[in-house]
């Protein structure tokens, strides 16, 4: 199975090398992606010309999918990553009177202090389609 992957560099307004990879075409690009090349290119930089932090992008053919960036200080720095899949949640109106499901077909969540390897296991579960522990832990 084949995923549509995209990268984003700090000083490109646009996405980069939209492609379709498999798994291990993607595993491949993971370990090899100039995250600290492309961090510092990015800190050194006029803060105006930034547009995006490093960051890889998978997605599948409905809009799901896992996205992983760099942030912080060089010396301190953290990945985050997104998952964004649908979701059921219960919402209330009426001051709280009443409870209904509310679909959201576009819910991202956004989970700071991970690492290298912990945005390697959230693109490769994906791949897997084990949502269950992606939920678990990104979700």
């Amino acid at each position: 199975m084949k995923l549509k992957y995209s990268e984003c560099h700090p000083l490109k307004s646009y996405l980069l090398n939209e492609q379709f990879f498999n798994k291990e075409e993607f595993i491949q690009k993971y370990e090899s992606f100039q995250w600290l090349e492309l961090f510092r290119l990015q800190l050194s930089a006029n803060e105006n010309q930034v547009s995006y932090s490093p960051l890889l992008n998978i997605e599948d053919d409905k809009g799901d999918g896992v996205s992983g960036s760099i942030v912080g200080d060089f010396d301190e720095y953290e990945f985050y990553i997104c998952y964004k899949s649908p979701i059921t949640r219960k919402k209330t109106k009426w001051f709280g009177l009443v409870e209904y499901d509310y679909y959201d077909k576009d819910f991202c969540s956004v989970i700071p202090e991970q690492t290298k390897q912990d945005g390697l296991k959230a693109f490769i579960l994906f791949y897997e389609r084990n949502s269950k522990e992606l939920e678990e832990k990104w979700g």
